[in-house]
């Protein structure tokens, strides 16, 4: 498999990159590795943990180290730390995170309380010796402390304004998700797979009422562009975490909708050697394997490598009359690496391809709104086929304890090829169906840069964030239709030939631009409250080239968001807050031909947030509570003068609140749940609309997971998972006329690691094989649920 960039597209890429590094590049000299060289007092620990506030770091290094640290912030106000990178034990990693600062971490207790170092005494001399086993050791933790999502600093989420949770490893392998979309099954505020079952892997998402399938996506930062049925698929098994950010985000992340955004955070190379594979088999003929390698590449450890691989050969639950089966087939590999020459620079290229097939869009003949076992299309055409490739780096460079700067970048393309048949009528031969070609491509450049600086004016702390981001998209779109066979409903047969469709339905070419210009502040005083300030100005064009129609259409402008937030973290844990953020997302058409067509204003959302987050110190536990009101205005509506057309003057307001807890205990009880309220309302419309509940958008959800492993007795190893899932009724049109019910799932899980090298679990979706409807469009247009899926895996680490 090979790049095939466009030179200009290359061309230009390259030269953002080398400008913006230009500004960044470490000056000789300007850091040194800080990594001790004192003998080893315990079997050591590999450690990454990026430089922040001391506080963070030491939280950061005590959850990795499994053990457990209070600390007065009066002690670690205004202070930050270096990190730490390298193999420590416990006493030593605590001693080299705290040189210099005149804190040591001291025994109490169970675990490690920080105090002032005496005059005449060294942090090292206070500690004693952890006895430190391998068996028994926790698994990795449900909860994470910090993410850079809400603010693209190293910030916990106790001091972020906003809702924010994190899906981590650790659970994506309790419930082996097979999807981004499942991943994100249990996440308050998100309803998933509101279309059903989409072999063609789109993640059908709406947040706090909006729709965020196409532009929520980011990873690693940076957003992964998508127009029509053009858009970069993600692979569940090469992420660390998912991290989802509830409610406007433009200020740091330019264009977008309402609802926020989801943050894919990839599987990095690691200074821990570690190899793992995998094969999977399962419901409707599932077979996967995937392998994980990752480790050091030199002696010195400053050259990491990694590289995730996955291959599929599967079928989903629909099959056609025939017996012909619709499959779901992938190859995906992602090998990266990454350069750290000392502890306070690092390099990391990550490249990904990617080819995925499969059956296409499912269609399913609907009678009354009961799905039947008929197919719309035809196993000898309808098919998904598409081919995917990106090259990137992540950067960061420490110049001293007050300035860092990151700059990351990914270019990618995606070509994507979409047959299926459609039914669009009744005539005495049965049902009428057209075919349908959809041929498309896209390229697509993102690139953020960003400077920090860590500093003190007076009595505030200040970490101030400055950035310069880029995102360009060019989008090539060929559709055609033609005529396909008739299906006899009594006595369908498949197989048929299906001509190629050949009458152009669309051609056209599609270039976005965004550049974005960025300030945050982050200040902290009187040891407690954490103000959060940021604006933003964009600069956005698009520009369509409708080679049917011989017509070009721009679109362009400028638009200002911000973002205002208070937090005040109190001793024992508990975090009010209170927000104020904005997001804007250009309206794509034009009006009506009257004094000449225009492009619509973009829509624009405001919203207030209120909630508390709770974090008892010593625990691995996050408990939040949020209440948000959100206003999107410039919604397009139909135009009342003009019949076909619209205009941006529509309006959605969406209040809820939102709940979720996790904890991950020490004797094995893992848990995450949530509970979400919306209340959505379409405020201002011209379609009769006005007063209704928007298409999609549930009022009532709630899940629960709770997984329980056997630390000791002949049991140990064991693991046992349940989980459910509440979804309650949608409507599947605005007009309110569509009313589907609402269903609970049953999920579970059950593991046992043989030893430190096999694990063999067991893994099933809707245990119960519940049938529901996800939504239909009209009553013979229906989507069915997720059935039944059991998932068998075998992980061999080595």
């Amino acid at each position: 498999m090979q790049f095939r960039f466009p030179l200009t597209a290359t061309r230009r890429a390259v030269a953002l990159a080398l400008a913006s590094l230009a500004v960044a590049a470490p000056a000789p000299g300007a850091a040194a590795d800080a990594q001790p060289s004192a003998s080893r007092s315990l079997a050591p620990i590999v450690y990454d943990i990026p430089a922040g506030t001391l506080d963070q770091v030491l939280n950061a290094y005590a959850q990795r180290a499994g053990v457990m640290i209070t600390i007065d912030g009066s002690l670690t106000a205004g202070a930050s730390s270096q990190g730490l990178r390298g193999a420590y034990g416990v006493r030593e990693g605590f001693a080299a995170i705290l040189a210099g600062s005149g804190l040591a971490a001291q025994p109490q207790g169970g675990g490690y309380v920080l105090r002032r170092v005496p005059v005449g005494q060294t942090g090292v001399a206070t500690l004693e010796a952890v006895t430190v086993s391998g068996a028994g050791v926790a698994p990795d933790s449900y909860v994470a402390q910090e993410s850079r999502a809400g603010t693209k600093t190293d910030t916990s989420i106790l001091e972020t304004p906003q809702s924010i949770s994190v899906v981590t490893r650790a659970q994506m392998e309790a419930q082996n998700a097979q999807s981004v979309t499942e991943v994100l099954r249990y996440v308050p505020g998100v309803a998933v797979e509101t279309y059903g079952v989409d072999p063609k892997g789109f993640d059908w998402v709406m947040m706090r009422g909006f729709n965020a399938q196409a532009t929520s996506d980011y990873k690693d930062g940076l957003r992964q562009a998508a127009t029509g049925y053009t858009l970069f698929r993600s692979e569940p098994y090469a992420l660390e975490r998912v991290e989802v950010l509830r409610g406007p985000s433009s200020v740091l992340y330019g264009q977008g909708d309402a609802g926020g955004l989801i943050n894919r955070v990839s599987k990095l190379p690691s200074a821990t050697p570690q190899y793992e594979t995998e094969l999977e088999y399962g419901s409707f003929q599932r077979k996967q394997a995937a392998v994980d390698l990752t480790g050091p590449a030199n002696e010195s450890g400053t050259l990491l490598y990694r590289l995730v691989g996955v291959a599929r050969d599967s079928n989903t639950q629909f099959t056609y009359p025939n017996g012909d089966r619709i499959s779901d087939d992938r190859l995906f590999a992602a090998p990266s690496l990454t350069w750290a020459p000392s502890a306070a620079t690092r390099f990391t290229l990550q490249t990904e391809f990617l080819h995925d097939r499969s059956g296409g869009t499912i269609g399913t003949v609907t009678v009354n709104g009961k799905p039947t076992d008929l197919r719309n299309g035809d196993p000898s055409f309808n098919r998904y086929d598409q081919k995917q490739k990106t090259i990137g780096y992540l950067f960061e460079h420490r110049f001293n304890d007050t300035v860092q700067v990151r700059q990351n970048l990914r270019y990618g393309r995606v070509d994507a090829l979409l047959d299926n048949v459609l039914v669009v009528g009744l005539d005495p031969a049965g049902l009428t169906r057209s075919a349908r070609r959809f041929d498309e491509s896209m390229t697509a450049l993102a690139l953020d840069n960003q400077v920090q600086l860590d500093l003190r004016t007076g009595p505030l702390s200040h970490t101030l964030l400055t950035g310069l981001d880029f995102n360009r998209s060019s989008a090539d779109v060929s559709r055609t239709m033609g005529p396909a066979p008739s299906l006899n409903p009594y006595d369908p047969v498949y197989g048929v030939d299906v001509p190629t469709p050949s009458t152009p339905l669309a051609n056209y070419l599609e270039r976005t631009h965004q550049t974005g210009l960025y300030l945050q502040d982050q200040i902290r005083f009187a040891e407690r409250w954490v103000v959060t300030l940021g604006g933003r100005y964009d600069w956005y064009s698009q520009k369509t080239e409708n080679r049917l129609l011989n017509d070009d259409t721009d679109q362009d402008g400028t638009r200002f968001s911000g973002r205002a937030g208070l937090n005040y973290v109190m001793p024992n844990g508990v975090a009010p807050y209170v927000s104020y953020a904005q997001s804007f997302l250009p309206n794509t058409g034009v009006s009506a031909p009257v004094n000449g067509s225009a492009p619509f204003a973009p829509s624009r959302a405001r919203q207030w947030e209120a909630g508390v987050k709770y974090q008892p110190p010593g625990s691995d536990s996050l408990y939040t509570v949020a209440v948000f009101d959100i206003k999107k205005s410039n919604v397009l509506t139909n135009d009342l003068f003009n019949p076909g057309f619209q205009v941006a003057s529509g309006e959605v307001q969406s209040r809820g609140v939102e709940v979720e807890g996790k904890f991950s205990l020490a004797d094995g009880w893992d848990f995450t749940g949530s509970y979400t309220y919306v209340n959505a309302e379409i405020t201002r419309a011209n379609n009769a609309t006005q007063g209704n509940r928007p298409a999609l958008v549930p009022e009532h959800t709630a899940s629960g997971w709770l997984n329980y492993t056997v630390r000791r007795s002949a049991l140990a190893g064991l693991s046992l998972g349940v989980g459910a899932r509440y979804v309650g009724s949608t409507y599947g049109d605005n007009d309110n006329t569509l009313k589907i019910a609402a269903h609970t799932l049953i999920d579970a899980g059950v593991s046992y690691a043989v030893d430190k090298h096999l694990t063999l679990s067991v893994n099933a979706t809707n245990l119960f094989d519940k049938e529901y409807l996800a939504t239909c469009s009209d009553l013979t247009d229906c989507y069915p649920g997720s059935r039944r899926s059991v998932i068998g895996r075998v992980k061999y680490r080595f």
